[in-house]
């Protein structure tokens, strides 16, 4: 399984239920990248019967063996993505973590 379920400490009787993921590059469109990488996180919720997702929090790592120019593009590209996705499942992006990295990479945490 690919999601935690914990008892909510707040609300008895209820459940906490989250997933980590992420993608490295599996295809040469950016855009699409970021669409496959939001996809990812958001099926092992759906994978629990889980359809109201409260919101994602995006991990992104950009890559540092591509000159800065076209850095940004794909970057820029892979979070349209991944946004784009979000709004298509009715949620929506609200933080996350990003970094440089030898590989690009794209992912989340949805609850």
């Amino acid at each position: 399984m690919d999601c935690s379920i914990v008892p909510s400490q707040k609300y008895k009787g209820l459940f906490v239920i989250s997933t980590t993921d992420f993608f490295y590059p599996l295809v040469e469109d950016p855009y699409l990248q970021g669409r496959i990488g939001c996809t990812n996180v958001l099926s092992d919720m759906y994978a629990l019967g889980i359809v109201d997702i409260d919101n994602v929090l995006m991990i992104l790592a950009a890559s540092l063996d591509v000159e800065e120019k076209s850095r940004n593009i794909v970057t820029r590209q892979m979070m349209m993505g991944f946004n784009d996705c979000c709004k298509l499942a009715c949620t929506e992006v609200t933080g996350g973590q990003s970094v440089l990295n030898p590989w690009p990479i794209i992912g989340g945490v949805a609850k």
